[in-house]
């Protein structure tokens, strides 16, 4: 049985086949070329004339002193990984706590913690993670150029060599590299079984996690990933190059530089907060778990009927205007099954 020891013999990150490239895309042409194909994608050069992109390929410093500019002051959360972690985000030994200490810093603080890392005086690595741009470095986003999203906001993350365990977004995700170098590996959804997925509610940074370490996986505590290895494409991205990762594609980003900065844009199509399909997953899991077997298939043929079976139309004897959710999915009928979920959930 393959283990941690000889993972070389049958393959690495890099010798998984890449996502397909795509070149020439415009707003026209978006739904398209991308988000019709429900595939990750990368867009080689997508923010090559980026301000920011042109500062971070001349030098580390020419970034930091650029990125300084745009700094508010206001407080961010700095993550500081000690040096045994080896910079994987990641819980302690028993998924009771994490393996990461968090303290409050402004961005020129966060970037000189950082710095210190690249002149080798800290074997510690810090990064700074989904900082909305808006709320904390707001003259920026005027010269982010993303007409693709033109209604999203953008957010930045900026650290040291630091891996993010395989997770998925709630979102659809065009995530730009803008300073360094990351490695994406992507795996589709129906792989969750092959992961080995952590706690749900108890997590690193707000998603679930895969607990298989992809530099160097178990295969005796977690024989099943030779399967989800099997299925997985992975990527290296340079400054300017941006990777399109639809929701809840799983994806690991190994941030591979001492000085990496990535900007991303979410959207989805979900109009409220009660829209969001993972909370519905645990209140699910709360609701049904415990239920006797034949109350939990009664429940999946009713999710069947309601959600998943697209040959029918589970409202169609009711009269459009009392449809409700069962008819189109609007604005104001979104807002009204809020308020309806709001109120029965107290």
């Amino acid at each position: 049985m393959m283990n941690s020891t000889n993972v070389n013999d049958w393959g690495s990150l890099e010798s998984m086949p890449p996502p397909r490239e795509v070149w020439d895309v415009s707003p026209d042409n978006f739904k398209q070329k991308i988000t019709d194909i429900y595939q990750p994608a990368v867009l080689r050069g997508f923010a090559a004339n980026w301000p920011v992109v042109k500062n971070a390929q001349i030098s580390d410093s020419t970034l930091r002193q650029y990125l300084r500019g745009f700094d508010s002051q206001k407080p961010l959360q700095l993550v500081n990984l000690p040096s045994h972690t080896q910079g994987r985000m990641f819980y302690d030994q028993s998924l009771t706590g994490m393996n990461f200490k968090v303290a409050q810093a402004t961005l020129a603080q966060g970037l000189e913690e950082m710095q210190r890392f690249a002149e080798g005086s800290t074997s510690d690595r810090f990064c700074l993670q989904s900082i909305r741009i808006k709320d904390y470095l707001p003259a920026l986003e005027s010269q982010l150029n993303n007409p693709l999203l033109p209604q999203s906001r953008p957010f930045i993350w900026i650290g040291n060599k630091v891996t993010v365990a395989p997770h998925f977004d709630e979102a659809h995700n065009i995530a730009i590299v803008v300073g360094g170098k990351r490695r994406f590996t992507l795996f589709p959804p129906e792989q969750v079984k092959n992961l080995y997925v952590g706690p749900l509610e108890f997590t690193p940074a707000g998603q679930p996690i895969s607990l298989v370490d992809l530099r160097a996986p178990d295969i005796a505590q977690h024989p099943k990933y030779v399967q989800a290895f099997k299925h997985g494409l992975s990527v290296e991205l340079e400054p300017g190059d941006a990777i399109y990762i639809p929701s809840p594609w799983w994806h690991h980003v190994e941030s591979l530089s001492n000085l990496n900065v990535l900007i991303n844009y979410w959207w989805s199509g979900n109009k409220v907060s009660t829209a969001l399909p993972f909370p519905m997953l645990i209140h699910a899991i709360q609701a049904l778990k415990s239920q006797p077997y034949e109350q939990q298939q009664a429940w999946k043929s009713m999710l069947e009927h309601y959600l998943f079976d697209k040959d029918t139309d589970p409202g169609e004897h009711i009269p459009q205007a009392a449809k409700g959710i069962l008819g189109q999915y609007t604005d104001k009928v979104s807002h009204q099954v809020h308020q309806w979920l709001a109120k029965l959930l107290g």
